[in-house]
């Protein structure tokens, strides 16, 4: 009596049993064992992949960010930003200011070092000689932008 109710309580475990019976349990096993470990190896290079991207895309967010580039300025490189931002503040056209976080992102921006280095020059020929000569230059603001360059 105690026999047929461990078959009553168990049904699904007595199957598989009959189930490894009728196999070689050892084929089948070490076939799972191969297909786990192909898979393993294949979801452990996704990831793997996966987290170099996000590294290297956390990597240019840090490298990029121009706020931690201005903490880490000296004092004096700090006074020149100062006086770049000051200098190049008012828009050449309509003389609206120009926006504080896109001169500071031009400035830090290592894509745009060639045009920042032009920038500097003229500020540094405007400081001091051409006080007597009347010409305006600058950096135009986002709506001067967009009506020059038609974006």
């Amino acid at each position: 009596m105690r026999e047929k109710q461990k078959n009553k309580r168990l049904p699904l475990f007595y199957k598989a049993i009959e189930y490894f019976d009728k196999s070689d349990t050892r084929e089948i096993l070490i076939s799972e064992k191969l297909n786990n470990l192909e898979n393993r190896r294949i979801n452990t290079t996704l990831l793997r992949d996966e987290m170099l991207n996000e590294l290297n895309n956390l990597r240019n967010l840090i490298d990029n960010n121009p706020d931690l580039k201005l903490k880490a300025l000296s004092k004096e490189e700090k006074e020149f930003f100062s006086s770049f931002i000051k200098f190049y503040q008012i828009c050449p056209i309509c003389y609206q200011y120009n926006h504080y976080r896109n001169l500071k992102k031009l400035y830090f921006d290592e894509d745009k070092r060639e045009l920042k280095e032009k920038l500097i020059k003229f500020m540094n020929l405007r400081s001091k000689k051409l006080n007597k000569i009347n010409f305006s230059f600058g950096i135009p603001c986002c709506n001067c932008y967009k009506k020059l360059m038609g974006d």
